[in-house]
């Protein structure tokens, strides 16, 4: 279910460019509030406050609360994206230095506050909230699939299949630790450790690179399928 909101042109005239500006404005606001307050607290009153405009100027681009709350997911959760694929055009070119590098990429956003805050309040609500519970799903499936490609380039000689089941124990394991990283928790090694412990962790899942031999079957192998 995908909760409709008010479209927003994009023409490029002063009104619209005014209006995109009230839209952002507003979803920054419901952002903020959302981390602050989670599901339970998350009202188009609380947001229209934070953002310091009219609750009718809120309900002119989003009618509803669960309007303003499918929007505020979907923009931070974009948001989010966005950063990612940003630092994916850093990352090395070496497969294996590619996987590492996002690893530490996920483990360091474990210890960024603002997210745990989000994605504690997400999950509560996707308990109560189908669209949130459907929202959920579709981007963790993305995440999945997208770090299967990670372990696949590195560890060609393992299916597609193996990879999304890989992916899934590790990128289960990586949000897991946020439980860990509330600020002054004692349960946890620290950043630099938790690092190492998570890369070490997923090369003994994924085992060693193959070898030259190991790499001339798998592409054998392929090449018949796909004959």
């Amino acid at each position: 279910m995908r909760a409709k909101t008010k479209k927003v042109s994009r023409n490029g005239s002063p009104e619209s460019a005014a209006s995109d500006r009230g839209a952002d404005r507003i979803l920054r606001a419901a952002r903020r509030v959302f981390v602050d307050t989670g599901g339970v607290g998350f009202s188009a009153r609380g947001v229209a406050k934070e953002a310091g405009v009219s609750l009718g100027a809120v309900q002119h681009f989003f009618r509803t609360k669960d309007e303003l709350l499918a929007a505020t997911l979907e923009h931070v959760l974009s948001e989010f994206r966005r950063e990612y694929d940003r630092l994916h055009e850093q990352l090395p070119f070496s497969a294996e230095a590619r996987l590492l590098a996002a690893i530490d990429v996920l483990v360091e956003d474990l210890w960024q506050q603002e997210s745990r805050k989000f994605f504690f309040g997400f999950y509560a609500l996707s308990g109560h909230n189908e669209f949130a519970q459907n929202l959920m799903n579709t981007t963790f499936a993305h995440h999945q699939r997208r770090f299967a490609m990670y372990l696949q380039a590195a560890r060609p000689h393992l299916t597609e299949q193996q990879c999304l089941d890989l992916s899934l124990q590790i990128t289960a394991m990586i949000d897991g630790l946020m439980i860990y990283t509330a600020p002054g928790s004692k349960a946890i090694t620290p950043r630099a450790r938790l690092t190492e412990l998570v890369r070490d962790t997923v090369l003994r899942l994924i085992g060693p690179a193959p070898t030259a031999e190991t790499r001339a079957k798998t592409s054998e192998r392929r090449s018949s399928v796909n004959a």
